[in-house]
């Protein structure tokens, strides 16, 4: 069984424990999901795999804006970690096995686009 989760406040919650690492490399981190999206997930799992992509972002750039959104088509919601770093690319593009792995065991993948920005894009499928 899959709780509803409020993935602006998730997301909140999980910044809140990189917020030392950001100041230090200093980078900041906008939240950008709506407010009212919830999602139907395993909680634990989706803690691992943003977890990962934000402390990726955050660990692999100094001096950025770190951007995580969402877009919800029909049953599914992309999130996507937007970072401006070259760095974040070579991070997030080796050894990304077990974080793809969770995602989809939750019923998603995970793509990365570098076309100047570095964009990794987590699709979930909603599950009730």
């Amino acid at each position: 069984m899959h709780n509803r989760i409020s993935l602006h406040h998730f997301v909140d919650e999980l910044t809140l424990g990189l917020l030392p690492l950001a100041v230090r490399r200093k980078s900041i981190i906008i939240n950008q999901i709506d407010r009212n999206l919830q999602v139907g997930s395993d909680e634990n799992m989706l803690a691992y795999v943003l977890w990962n992509l934000l402390d990726r972002a955050v660990s692999s750039t100094e001096n950025e804006c770190i951007h995580i959104e969402s877009v919800t088509e029909g049953d599914t919601t992309l999130i996507r970690v937007r970072n401006a770093g070259i760095y974040f690319y070579r991070t997030i593009s080796h050894g990304f096995r077990q974080v793809q792995y969770a995602a989809e065991k939750l019923g998603g993948t995970i793509s990365i686009d570098y076309s100047g920005d570095t964009t990794i894009a987590f699709r979930l499928l909603e599950r009730a």
